[in-house]
């Protein structure tokens, strides 16, 4: 009856949108449950997913600015031994450069031990540099590592000379950082605060013209023959890593020790 009811007449059509009002908000509670839980489980999983993206995105970030201390640790590498190499060529002598591996640190005594020695043919005694100025010398060999010396240990002292006078005198470590005494200044030497101190080539090991230190302190001392005297090195001995050891004779040196070349016999064209 109902369908026929609803076939012949709209009475029926206007009591169900009268009723779909007092339903629908029925609808909404019922089905809220799960939207509630839907948006849920939507909201956590994008959650996670930011999370796990900002995660990966630090990761990124950590692993490039590693890399770019690499570069700019490379960067700065490349352009020491660029000035060691300019510096070695400036000079003009044979040499080879090496690494700091150690500091050996005694009561009386600082040396610095390299990663070069014997099987490149280097000496005792050999003269070692920066691409500032002098370090040192070489006091052992070994087959893989040689033992240097600095300029700045109270057993070494090396021949030098004002660069601006000319004046010749022995520089001696003080045992301090990066700096040297001239024990053996008269009062009347012409000498002055900044001046510029270079080796003079006397005794063979040093060759001539190379930076050794500044003039720092120049004090008269009463009644003494000699005034204090101190310098201020120019090479950073305290923080150097790369080293040039310096040949002081003119001769073409072997890299790798190896089979001596047999020299060349002389020919007489004479007929």
């Amino acid at each position: 009856m109902l369908l026929l009811l609803a076939q012949q007449t709209n009475q029926l059509t206007r009591l169900k949108d009268s009723l779909s009002f007092i339903v629908h908000p029925v609808l909404i509670v019922v089905d809220l449950p799960s939207q509630l839980y839907a948006w849920l489980t939507e909201s956590t999983t994008e959650l996670s997913e930011l999370a796990d993206e900002n995660q990966r995105l630090k990761d990124e970030l950590l692993f490039l600015k590693v890399k770019l201390q690499k570069f700019e640790a490379l960067e700065t590498e490349n352009t020491r031994l660029h000035s060691l190499l300019e510096s070695s060529f400036k000079i003009g002598e044979q040499f080879i450069s090496a690494s700091l591996i150690k500091v050996n640190q005694h009561p009386n005594t600082t040396n610095i031990v390299i990663d070069k020695g014997s099987r490149f043919d280097l000496y005792k005694g050999q003269a070692a540099l920066n691409e500032d100025g002098v370090l040192g010398q070489i006091t052992n060999v070994h087959p893989l590592t040689s033992s240097i010396i600095l300029i700045t240990d109270p057993n070494h002292a090396i021949p030098v000379e004002i660069n601006r006078t000319g004046l010749r005198t022995i520089a001696s470590g003080s045992g301090l950082k990066n700096t040297l005494t001239l024990p053996y200044l008269p009062h009347n030497a012409d000498i002055k605060i900044g001046d510029l101190l270079t080796t003079s080539g006397l005794g063979g090991v040093f060759p001539s013209g190379y930076p050794v230190a500044t003039v720092t302190k120049l004090a008269p001392l009463p009644g003494e023959a000699f005034m204090h005297a101190e310098a201020k090195t120019v090479a950073k001995i305290d923080s150097t890593r790369d080293i040039l050891l310096v040949w002081s004779q003119q001769q073409p040196i072997p890299i790798l020790s190896g089979v001596p070349e047999e020299p060349e016999v002389p020919t007489d064209n004479a007929r």
